[in-house]
């Protein structure tokens, strides 16, 4: 069996995700082909959900560009996928003059790319909007536009909308090979064979492995380990802003905390590098360095009050080049930006690879470029006039009113019965994420969905009626 389309996207992340979704603007078959069981399950949830605000890099870099026209417009494209958004702002602490210099450098470079409420803070005027600052911090740099939100439900939004407006996703269907007959890209799967004109890479870790398909080796993608460890929700408030280091030469680098969008505290992520690209274990060590780290940024912090520990990878990209005896050896020139480029045998093959940190940020921008790159290739190209921007609304019934709570509840009894006592999620609101395109299909993309099984109890005293629950609307469901 063999299906021809428009477009191939390879990879259902967030960068994957928000790539199909601006396709759809256009008259395009577009089919996503991911691996795993569900969309998100590589990088993209397991990350720190920062929404940062453009001072990252150097002067003039387009990375920090991007950044801030992606941070500037990120509460709008929330708004159409329904996803929660808040800025927080963010400190980034200095211990010395070593970190001082860096906060410095940062303003410098975000003033530069448009960074609107950046502020350099001494010891005091940092207290006074962060109180329980460790003992150490001199001072701090204040970014006013920095945020948090779901890295789940934006994902998920994002895919759900491009399916709502045309596209179509294949998930357990991974790429087996890859070939170019009489213009067009035959791509072999596990499952069935598809061909198209354009063929976009935006397989995460796996990216350079997609390249090597069809195209020489020029990069390669490394990963590094991050450990993350979660704390019971802030019920007393210990911490308003996401807090950085300014990664002086004592301190174990890229160590944050930050208030999530579900009233947890995020702590992490350390820096591994690893070999393994599915490895996903966590150790004593590193989780141990990571409290350590965080009780010098925020005193009153209480590092026992863990409920769960993670780790994901981020891409490490590496230029690699043939040497004098045509074998292909990484070089020492380090990749600074994202690897968003057409193929250097195929102009409708379009890497879009090595998308780390701060690419959960710059997703929909990326979407956007990279769709502007597939639809130049047209002479002519159709709007597509059906397209909506906006997904269905999801109820949240602990953020109703009592009357709103009432009016939902009598329309459909299933949003009256709390399944997930911690975060109060109701059966109403895992059906309902079942049942939506590209909805749950097991436990954890209930979970990614809703935030059931997340709270203190990690499940134990929910995952049975969850279960129930998805075998009833799921007739594959074991």
């Amino acid at each position: 069996m063999k299906k021809e389309v428009d477009v191939i996207i390879i990879g259902a992340g967030v960068i994957g995700s928000f790539v199909a979704r601006h396709m759809m603007k256009k008259n395009l078959q577009v089919i996503v082909l991911e691996k795993e069981e569900d969309i998100c399950c590589g990088i993209s949830k397991a990350h720190t959900a920062i929404v940062h605000c453009g001072y990252n890099g150097k002067l003039g870099a387009e990375k920090g560009k991007i950044t801030t026209r992606a941070n500037e417009n990120f509460h709008n494209v929330c708004e159409e996928l329904d996803t929660e958004f808040i800025r927080c702002g963010s400190l980034v602490t200095a211990k010395g003059k070593d970190g001082i210099d860096k906060i410095k450098d940062k303003i410098k470079v975000g003033k530069s790319n448009g960074v609107k409420g950046l502020h350099f803070l001494n010891r005091e005027e940092t207290l006074k909007i962060e109180p329980n600052i460790g003992d150490e911090i001199i001072a701090s740099g204040y970014a006013e536009t920095t945020g948090i939100a779901d890295p789940f439900l934006y994902c998920v939004g994002a895919m759900e909308n491009a399916v709502d407006n045309g596209a179509e996703v294949y998930l357990n269907t991974y790429v087996r090979d890859i070939e170019k007959v009489n213009d067009k890209f035959l791509v072999g799967t596990n499952n069935i064979e598809f061909t198209s004109k354009h063929l976009i890479n935006c397989a995460g870790l796996y990216s350079d492995e997609i390249n090597n398909l069809i195209e020489e080796p020029f990069f390669e993608i490394k990963p590094r380990k991050g450990e993350y460890i979660v704390l019971d929700k802030d019920k007393e408030k210990k911490v308003s802003h996401v807090v950085f280091q300014a990664n002086e030469k004592d301190d174990m680098k890229g160590i944050i905390i930050v208030p999530t969008i579900h009233g947890n505290i995020l702590l992490g992520p350390s820096a591994e590098d690893v070999d393994d690209k599915s490895d996903t274990r966590t150790t004593i060590e590193s989780l141990e360095l990571i409290k350590k780290s965080c009780k010098r940024s925020l005193k009153n912090l209480n590092t026992d009050e863990v409920i769960a520990t993670f780790s994901g990878s981020r891409p490490r990209p590496n230029w690699i080049e043939l040497n004098e005896q045509g074998e292909y050896e990484e070089s020492e020139d380090k990749v600074k930006n994202f690897i968003i480029e057409r193929g250097r045998k195929n102009k409708h093959f379009i890497n879009v690879a090595g998308i780390k940190s701060p690419g959960f940020t710059c997703a929909d921008e990326i979407g956007k470029m990279v769709s502007e790159m597939v639809f130049s290739d047209y002479d002519e190209l159709k709007d597509n006039i059906d397209f909506n921007s906006k997904i269905r609304k999801r109820i949240n019934v602990d953020k109703l009113s009592s009357s709103e709570k009432e009016k939902v509840i009598k329309e459909n009894p299933d949003y009256g019965e709390v399944i997930c006592k911690c975060n109060k999620i109701t059966k109403g609101e895992i059906i309902d994420s079942i049942r939506r395109n590209v909805g749950s299909k097991d436990v954890d993309g209930v979970k990614r969905r809703t935030s059931a099984l997340m709270g203190k109890c990690q499940g134990s005293r929910c995952i049975e009626k969850i279960e129930k629950t998805l075998k009833e609307e799921c007739s594959n469901y074991e």
